[in-house]
């Protein structure tokens, strides 16, 4: 165990008692040297004690009181003089300064010899030692248990244990728990590290006003990083052993959660592509842990980008799904539609999720009315369910059967030229309206000349008989655009 000023006083056997500076007696010893210069700073510092027989402490009051703030200002942990030895006849003002600067004065009885408290120190240390190296030896014991399937929050539980501390796994972001079911940072802590200005790539030691914690990023994780407080025997050294075998665990849930997107994103591409009989498909489902009377489809649209670590989110989730994607959107099913809200709240994008699956190849058509709800979202409402889809947006189709007339009326004859002649009259319409029936922006979009953009739409306006120079025409064709998207047949006109 760590050795303090206080554990000197306890020894009987040292014979010390204390003049002074009795705030510091927690004080940490690392060594302890005898030194008898003016200025025993330029070789001694942080956690030494320093034992004298008085010869370089001062006879005057204010230099005595000059020597042991340097003393305070090198972080000597104290100082402790032989009794009767050569120490002026009158130390009060050293007393006093101990006093003032809660720096401990201690005073060692003349038979006891220094080194006898030197060898209580070693002795000490060898001890603390001994318990560090039993620490690791438990840690990797806890690292053989997990790789058989103890999960991290039990992992984190054993390591806790192991070193006798309080270890914490979070976002650095959010500083919310790095995965559901891991203890939640204590509030102070929260709010020592939300007034950090970067997030440091090493370990980094700080307080809270309380205690003092150890703070390092797990190297293999963006965002995620470990507090570890509590216990003395805690050292960076030790801290990196634990922070290796947790990201052994969260290396192999990665590749875990890899393999069962990839396994997932090939049954969906399955099922929607109606490759599999129900029975087939039901099996499949259930080895997933997917049960399809209560599934979902849920399609999910991000702005722009999805956001960074999308995957990553998912799994720290520990939701029951399966996941595909394409674009820049994510088709997902969801073995419970309650944690659609929590899943939009994670990605930060508009989501639209279909009834109940009901049965394995009802997919195709839950694509649909997922797409549908979908089409009904924003800002204001980012999600969607496809049963309160109607009226969200009154000028969109409310079903999949209205959105397929809407489409076929007013871009019929479009879609059939497309498919005759393999155009793309309907991509051209659809990113010319998008960029506000900008030429330039458009042509540069399309990746064609500004005449050849002139040319399709003149060609489109013809077609459909409809001219883009009207706005109550521009209105219907976006409508049946939308239409398009939402019945689920725009293949052939999306990026």
């Amino acid at each position: 165990m760590p050795f303090h000023i206080q554990d000197i006083l306890d020894n009987a056997s040292l014979r010390t008692r204390l003049l002074g500076g009795s705030e510091g007696v927690g004080r940490r010893l690392r060594w302890a040297h005898v030194c008898e210069l003016a200025d025993p700073t330029e070789w001694l510092g942080e956690g030494d004690l320093l034992m004298t027989t008085g010869i370089g402490i001062p006879a005057q009051a204010q230099a005595q009181r000059d020597y042991l703030q340097r003393l305070a200002g090198a972080r000597i942990s104290g100082l402790m003089i032989g009794e009767n030895m050569q120490a002026p006849a009158d130390i009060q003002a050293l007393q006093d300064e101990a006093c003032q600067l809660g720096f401990p004065l201690l005073m060692t009885d003349y038979a006891v010899p220094f080194s006898a408290v030197t060898r209580a120190i070693v002795d000490a240390s060898k001890q603390e030692e001994h318990e560090r190296r039993s620490a690791v030896t438990r840690i990797y014991e806890s690292a053989r248990i997990g790789l058989r399937g103890l999960g991290l929050a039990g992992l984190l539980r054993r390591l806790c244990g192991d070193v006798r501390a309080q270890l914490f796994l979070f976002d650095s972001a959010t500083l919310q728990p790095w995965q559901e079911g891991l203890p939640p940072l204590p509030a102070s802590w929260r709010e020592t590290l939300a007034q950090r200005r970067s997030v440091p790539d090493t370990v980094t030691r700080c307080s809270n006003g309380e205690q003092e914690a150890l703070v390092m990023p797990l190297p293999s994780l963006a965002t995620c990083e470990i507090l570890a407080t509590g216990s003395e025997l805690l050292d960076y050294g030790l801290l990196h052993h634990i922070v290796a075998v947790l990201g052994i665990e969260l290396e192999r849930a990665q590749v875990e959660h890899e393999r069962m997107l990839r396994l997932g994103s090939e049954l969906l591409d399955d099922l929607l592509q109606q490759r599999l009989t129900e029975r087939a498909a039901q099996e499949r489902l259930a080895q997933l842990n997917c049960p399809v009377d209560a599934a979902c489809l849920v399609l999910a649209r991000a702005a722009g980008e999805l956001p960074r670590h999308w995957q990553q989110r998912l799994q720290r989730l520990g939701m029951g799904l399966l996941v595909r994607h394409q674009g820049n959107e994510l088709i997902l099913l969801l073995s419970d539609p309650a944690q659609a809200e929590t899943l939009q709240s994670e990605l930060d994008c508009t989501l639209g999720h279909s009834n109940p699956l009901g049965h394995a190849l009802r997919a195709v058509e839950a694509l649909r009315e997922a797409r549908l709800a979908l089409a009904h979202a924003n800002r204001q409402r980012p999600l969607v369910a496809y049963a309160d889809a109607q009226g969200e947006q009154s000028w969109l189709p409310a079903s999949l059967e209205e959105a397929r007339r809407v489409h076929r009326r007013v871009l019929g004859a479009l879609a059939d030229y497309d498919a005759q002649q393999g155009g793309q009259l309907q991509h051209t319409l659809r990113v010319f309206l998008e960029q506000n029936r900008s030429w330039q922006k458009a042509a540069q979009r399309l990746n064609v000349h500004k005449q050849t953009l002139v040319y399709r739409i003149r060609r489109i306006e013809e077609i459909t008989e409809r001219s883009l120079d009207c706005t109550e025409d521009v209105a219907v064709l976006w409508i049946a655009l939308r239409s398009a998207q939402i019945a689920g047949i725009d293949v052939g006109i999306r990026e």
